[in-house]
């Protein structure tokens, strides 16, 4: 007979009917809907807290599904991702003598799923690196999978300067966004750091949904923005090749 561990039943049911509920709950309504008291409830949801299984709305105080469990969910997926782009990311690594990733974007934060690092001095690693998303290439294509109004309240708020050459005007931000949803193509010109370039391209979903994104970047002292530029349609091609591997 299998022994069962309340506590952890209880933590995985109050995720269940987080994940399962239309709009944020509150403390006393997953109290009343688990028939459990307060205080367990309070410790449950600081548990699922404490692993981010679960966010609370600083407005509202209530709570939801949190970016960890997002990332359990799409645990096997991207895996599966990974393997599959895996050749396609080195032959582009090889193509463009640079490093590649492969990232996708959870509860707005980026996740770097897998990587080619080229031998370069002073090699950038993104892997676990907090980049704002209006410094990067990779960012501004997650901007562009936003609806106007989101995209708009993200433009509302205070635009971080990492550079002298970071977009920090909405004006400016608003248009490479937008043109970056019509090309599914974005550009990071020192915006980031300045002895580094990017260019990123959008992995699609058969519906036309961004589902991940292709990344490469460059050093600024040997790329202009015109090579930049140019090296978009090898780019965009490896791009829809990984899209049509894991379609």
């Amino acid at each position: 007979m299998v022994q069962r561990i309340q506590s952890v039943e209880r933590a995985l049911a109050m995720l269940d009917i987080l994940a399962k509920s239309p709009r944020p709950q509150t403390i006393p309504e997953l109290a009343k809907v688990m028939d459990i008291n307060r205080a367990t409830a309070w410790r449950l949801i600081n548990t699922l807290l404490e692993f981010e299984l679960v966010e609370k709305d600083g407005e509202s105080g209530r709570f939801t599904v949190g970016s960890g469990a997002f990332k359990l969910a799409a645990s096997t997926h991207t895996n599966t991702m990974s393997r599959k782009a895996r050749p396609v990311l080195e032959r582009i690594s090889s193509l463009f003598g640079a490093s590649a990733f492969l990232e996708i974007a959870a509860r707005g934060e980026l996740i770097v799923l897998d990587q080619i690092r080229w031998d370069l001095p002073e090699e950038v690693d993104l892997a676990g690196m907090q980049v704002p998303l209006n410094c990067g290439s990779v960012g501004k294509l997650y901007l562009a999978s936003l609806n106007d109004v989101e995209l708009e309240k993200y433009l509302s708020s205070k635009l971080e300067s990492l550079t002298p050459y970071t977009i920090t005007d909405p004006s400016e931000l608003r248009m490479e966004v937008l043109q970056a949803r019509i090309s599914g193509v974005a550009y990071n010109y020192k915006e980031h750091q300045e002895e580094w370039c990017g260019i990123s391209a959008s992995i699609r979903a058969r519906d036309g949904r961004f589902i991940a994104y292709l990344n490469v970047t460059l050093p600024s002292a040997s790329t202009s923005r015109e090579q930049l530029t140019a090296r978009t349609p090898e780019l965009i091609s490896a791009a829809q090749e990984i899209a049509a591997l894991i379609a």
